[in-house]
């Protein structure tokens, strides 16, 4: 009796063992993937290349954030498989982490969707406003420099640089001036 119990002890020992073993080898490999993925990001130079297309957010640490945290999630998941937690935690975990990251993006998203149909707008009005042109909008001033897909660059006459939301066309009264 007593060696059985002893053997159930050394059984489930080796199981939480191992189950820590796999739980640090997944973080260790989550830390690895997301230093190895940001620093090949930033050879391929993600981030200039979103920035000419008027994204401005750091891409390259995102994209591997997001990566380590899917390594992580899946660890978690093999760690409490293994330790034959499963079904219901699992699920709830995973519910948990879907909806956050839902939630996530929907904040994320609530500029961006805004902005890039004020750049439909303005593209619609492009025979009005265009680079070059002078615009009032606002307290705003000035000369259009460029016209991006969330922002429009506006350079004041006293030649400071303002980044004006493209929403801000669609739900504000501008005038448009004639061209220098």
């Amino acid at each position: 009796m007593e060696g059985n119990i002893i053997g159930v002890a050394q059984s489930y020992m080796y199981k939480v063992v191992t189950a820590a073993v796999i739980l640090l080898v997944g973080f260790v490999l989550g830390i690895l993937a997301k230093k190895l993925l940001k620093k090949i990001l930033k050879e391929v130079e993600l981030n200039k290349i979103m920035n000419k297309v008027g994204f401005t957010h750091d891409l390259e640490s995102m994209v591997s954030s997001v990566i380590s945290y899917v390594i992580y999630l899946v660890t978690v998941v093999i760690f409490l498989d293994y330790l034959v937690i499963r079904s219901i935690v699992i699920y709830i975990l995973l519910g948990a982490i879907l909806t956050l990251i839902v939630l996530t993006m929907l904040v994320g998203l609530k500029d961006v969707i805004p902005n890039f149909i004020g750049w439909l707008y303005l593209q619609k009005k492009r025979n009005l406003i265009e680079e070059g042109r002078k615009v009032d909008i606002k307290e705003i001033s000035g000369k259009v420099e460029k016209i991006g897909y969330l922002e429009t660059e506006i350079k004041t006459e006293r030649g400071d640089i303002l980044y004006v939301p493209n929403r801000l066309f669609m739900k504000s009264k501008f005038k448009i001036r004639k061209k220098d």
